[in-house]
């Protein structure tokens, strides 16, 4: 879909038994902060929307993301004098990692359009925000498609990144226990989408992601899975692609769906395996 995860640390240790990221002599902004920071950036979607919508789509989403989401991501890092080398981790990726990552990430938008189209089923979304993510996603020539490919899937995977797991879920795992900082930013990215018949998706979306930065400890693998998951939903809408086939369930989207699942899960372990041997 459109928007708009043990952590492996260079200088922190897990508390024994518990889980918990010690304290650093490292400046880690604060908790109260981040949660400031989160309930600001809600408050700014309604302007953020407005824009997107009703005056330009550009200026919309600049704002929001790069601005609002990486700008104040950077901000607070900047004030709290926080080393933006282990608050923003970028490190090199292993050939195998980003082929499993690849694996992995293709599964999960397949299931993801699969999940999508079961809940349209159960629940049809609002026609009025069907129309406009398909406005959104609508491109006149291939000048605009690319433009529109920056701004509504590059632009959300490098900037929700840098905040959602940058900067919060890596600000809270140092003040919590891990997986609590990896569920809180999961929900809140669900949350910062507004899209209630989508909010499911957009929890296990999250989840995913925020698992891949526990697991591997760089954004890279977040940033590029969310960009594919963009790009896939954006491309398969411009070239109308659906999952299933026409809007129709086959028998045999059981069996792909079975198929993904399984490919998931060990492409998964394998993953969680090959960053271990790492560390």
């Amino acid at each position: 879909m459109i928007h708009s995860p043990v952590l492996q640390w260079t200088s922190p240790q897990l508390h024994a038994g518990e889980n918990k990221m010690l304290s650093t002599q490292e400046n880690w902004p604060k908790a109260k902060i981040a949660f400031a920071a989160y309930f600001l950036l809600a408050l700014l979607q309604w302007p953020s929307s407005y824009l997107i919508i009703h005056v330009s789509l550009s200026l919309g989403v600049v704002l929001n993301e790069w601005v609002f989401l990486a700008g104040m991501s950077l901000l607070i890092a900047w004030k709290s004098k926080s080393r933006l080398s282990l608050l923003f981790p970028f490190r090199p990726v292993k050939k195998n990692n980003f082929l499993l990552l690849l694996v992995m990430t293709f599964s999960m938008v397949v299931l993801v359009d699969y999940l999508l189209f079961l809940s349209e089923k159960i629940l049809p979304p609002d026609p009025a925000v069907k129309a406009t993510l398909e406005q959104l996603m609508t491109i006149h020539s291939f000048g605009d498609g690319l433009w529109r490919w920056f701004l509504i899937c590059l632009s959300p995977a490098f900037c929700e990144e840098l905040f959602f797991r940058g900067f919060l879920q890596n600000t809270l795992a140092h003040r919590w226990k891990v997986n609590g900082a990896m569920l809180f930013a999961a929900i809140s990215f669900a949350l910062i989408h507004g899209v209630p018949q989508y909010l499911h998706l957009y929890f296990l979306l999250g989840l995913y992601l925020s698992w891949l930065f526990k697991v591997g400890g760089n954004l890279w693998f977040p940033m590029v899975a969310h960009l594919i998951n963009n790009s896939w939903t954006f491309l398969t809408f411009i070239f109308d692609k659906k999952i299933p086939t026409g809007g129709i369930w086959h028998s045999t989207d059981s069996l792909v769906m079975g198929i993904a699942v399984l490919v998931f899960a060990i492409a998964a372990s394998r993953f969680g395996r090959e960053i271990q041997m790492e560390n």
